[in-house]
């Protein structure tokens, strides 16, 4: 799926959107993009993203499944071999995003059921200082992490909102892939929040995003 297969919304807020289609071929689900079109445009210029929505998993195939986007995804780890260097000492939490130099890649039920979610954003170009922020429903575990291309973007984890306090961060130098999660293995509906990921470009990037979450109620 590509930004040109989204259909664009007269809502200014909300100028791109389009619906999913599960394991078992329900289209019960929505991808929108908020943000400035311009901004949009760029970012998504060249990803192709792919996703999986499987209602019937369980704990097991959720682990099993994410191993695998794992392995196929960051096989050339740009960071093998290259220490961390005092440079990191000049990175901190980055400044607080604004409605003009950030994206919101939402996801959401409109009906039926969902427990498992990945999603892998490729070739997203970002200058510096911009944010993508990418919500999955609710989840009781989640993981998320970004493959630098160029560049070093930073990750964020969030739980129910952006200005929530950072409870997973991952601020590697340039070329290495920095990945957060958060939640238990075994899961109870009561442990169930929104994850917030933000990726934030340290210094303008080209860098792939790709989230998973599990979840235990409708």
């Amino acid at each position: 799926m590509r930004l040109k297969d989204l259909k664009k919304s007269d809502t200014a807020d909300v100028p791109y959107a389009g619906t999913l289609t599960d394991s078992v071929g329900d289209t019960h689900y929505e991808l929108a993009i908020s943000g400035s079109s311009r901004l949009i445009q760029k970012v998504f210029a060249d990803s192709e993203f792919e996703y999986q929505i499987e209602p019937k998993a369980n704990e097991k195939d959720a682990i099993q499944r994410y191993q695998e986007i794992w392995d196929r995804n960051t096989i050339m780890d740009a960071s093998l071999g290259r220490p961390e260097t005092v440079a990191a000492l000049d990175k901190a939490v980055p400044a607080a995003a604004t409605a003009k130099n950030s994206i919101v890649v939402s996801l959401r039920r409109t009906e039926g059921q969902g427990t498992w979610w990945w999603f892998w954003f490729p070739l997203l170009a970002l200058p510096t200082g911009a944010n993508l922020f990418f919500i999955l429903p609710p989840i009781c575990n989640c993981s998320g992490f970004v493959v630098p291309v160029t560049g070093d973007p930073d990750l964020f984890l969030s739980a129910n909102g952006p200005r929530n306090p950072i409870i997973a961060a991952s601020t590697r130098g340039a070329g290495a892939i920095d990945r957060v999660a958060f939640g238990p293995v075994i899961c109870w509906p009561w442990q169930e929040f929104v994850p917030w990921f933000r990726v934030n470009a340290f210094t303008t990037c080209v860098a792939s995003f790709g989230m998973s979450g599990f979840g235990v109620v409708p």
